[in-house]
């Protein structure tokens, strides 16, 4: 957990959490969306309808690994201190497990336009902050399930371990043993009262550690000092483009497939890491979709927000969020791929990106802090897209019995930032998913294609490129 959320007796949301509830509104949700691809067989019966209530049954024990998927917002009153995670009084399994048909045929337009509906509305405050939905109706007789979990739950990493928690190694795993759950109340205002004055304590402590160490200090202050100073330099730098407007409502995907053992061979061939053979095909995507709207690119470098985890390696948390941003220039006036990644590898290379994360951690915590963020996020050109990169689990999981075939993860949108990319592995696959303002980008398939088309070029596959895979592919 961050800030003086880690002191804390109780589950209290830090700064970036709480950061993340205040952003929210009914164009701007901040839950993270997670789509998966399963064998339908072991989820129908033999009619070849799904086992819901028994699903639901068989998913409510696994809960008891995941204790968070019971608990909802809790905000005490004045000097309580901040909002906390306790457990759900009216808990019902039976709100969060849902289940809808994809239209017909049941192709993978079909599933992701539910999938950008489903995306688009809020989850409900009063009630846990996740859903899980079963959507059938596949042409290829699999299923898909779309879970949405808020990111003041947690950041990327530690929602990959909730979601591993309601999953196993072995399509024949045995069942959770039935535990008895029963809610606990709400701590008390006087256990909470003792509880922020120890939190307070806490941080006033850490801060009197600093004063006695004026060098540690003067170093700290210096590093903050530039950060806020190269931030407020690249708000300059973020061009002014058709990209960037304040978003609406609705969403639209697009999904990219490839190999993790390629891409690795396409990017330590050209001493680059993937994360830059992907931000390479973002680049030469949004190229193109700046020369279809007739923008120039000529002199033009975009800048996206990478985010950067924060936790150590060691960390096993499983709430909060502990990740930080870098601000990398993508070149739009780079028509070759290879140029285009030799230019990235070379700048991400340069940059001490743990250092730069941690200090725009607490420049963005302080912005939420002051109330502005809603304010400034509307009106900010300091970047023109968001990119996450995630490792998810190497080897294949199975979700009651059922292999999950891939995963593709959807991030966010926020302010005027109507188009973000997130990359995830899983089980050898890499898939990297664009999620858009679904009013500002009907041409999203132009940017879709140029990346296959790149993508064909930097793992040296020179046959034309109509279309990705499919998710029906055998």
């Amino acid at each position: 957990m961050a800030d003086g959320a880690r002191t804390a007796r109780y589950h209290r949301l830090g700064s970036l959490d709480r950061m993340l509830l205040s952003l929210e509104d009914a164009r701007t949700p901040t839950h993270i969306g997670a789509l998966l691809v399963l064998e339908g067989a072991p989820l129908l019966d033999a009619s070849g309808h799904l086992r819901l209530e028994e699903l639901r049954l068989r998913l409510e024990r696994r809960l008891q690994r995941a204790p968070v998927l019971r608990k909802v917002l809790y905000r005490p009153g004045p000097f309580l201190g901040s909002p906390l995670w306790v457990d759900d009084a009216t808990f019902a399994v039976e709100r969060h497990i849902l289940h809808a048909e994809i239209p017909a045929p049941g192709g993978e337009a079909q599933l992701l336009r539910l999938v950008e509906k489903l995306l688009s509305t809020l989850l409900e405050r009063s009630k846990p902050l996740w859903e899980l939905w079963f959507l059938t109706g596949l042409e290829s007789g699999r299923i898909a399930v779309l879970v949405k979990l808020h990111h003041s739950i947690a950041d990327g990493r530690a929602a990959l371990r909730i979601f591993n928690a309601l999953c196993d190694l072995a399509p024949d795993a045995a069942e959770p043993e039935e535990a008895p759950w029963s809610p606990r109340p709400p701590p008390s205002p006087g256990r909470l009262f003792v509880d922020n004055l120890a939190v307070k304590g806490a941080a006033l402590a850490r801060g009197v550690r600093r004063l006695a160490h004026p060098v540690v200090l003067a170093r700290s202050v210096a590093s903050g000092g530039r950060t806020l100073v190269r931030s407020l330099r690249e708000s300059q730098r973020a061009p002014r483009t058709s990209l960037n407007a304040p978003i609406g409502v609705s969403r639209r995907l697009a999904v990219m497939r490839m190999g993790l053992a390629e891409a690795r061979d396409a990017a330590h061939a050209r001493g680059a890491k993937v994360n830059d053979v992907m931000l390479a095909l973002i680049a030469e995507g949004t190229r193109a979709l700046l020369l279809h709207r007739g923008e120039p690119v000529e002199g033009v470098a975009l800048v996206t927000s990478v985010a950067v985890s924060l936790r150590p390696p060691g960390d096993t948390g499983d709430l909060g969020n502990k990740t930080g941003q870098i601000l990398v220039s993508l070149p739009m006036d780079l028509p070759e791929p290879e140029a285009c990644l030799a230019a990235i590898a070379a700048s991400t290379r340069a940059m001490k990106k743990r250092e730069l994360a941690a200090n725009s951690e607490h420049v963005i915590a302080w912005v939420g802090m002051s109330g502005l963020l809603r304010f400034l996020a509307r009106r900010q050109h300091m970047m023109n897209f968001f990119e996450s990169d995630l490792v998810g689990p190497p080897v294949p999981l199975y979700l009651l019995g059922a292999r999950i075939l891939e995963v593709t993860i959807a991030n966010n949108l926020g302010g005027t930032v109507g188009l973000s990319f997130a990359i995830l592995s899983y089980a050898g696959q890499l898939n990297l998913s664009v999620c858009a303002d679904g009013e500002r980008f009907p041409d999203l398939p132009v940017l879709a294609a140029e990346m296959e088309r790149c993508w064909a070029r930097l793992s040296r596959r020179h046959e034309p490129v109509e279309e990705g895979p499919s998710l029906f592919a055998p």
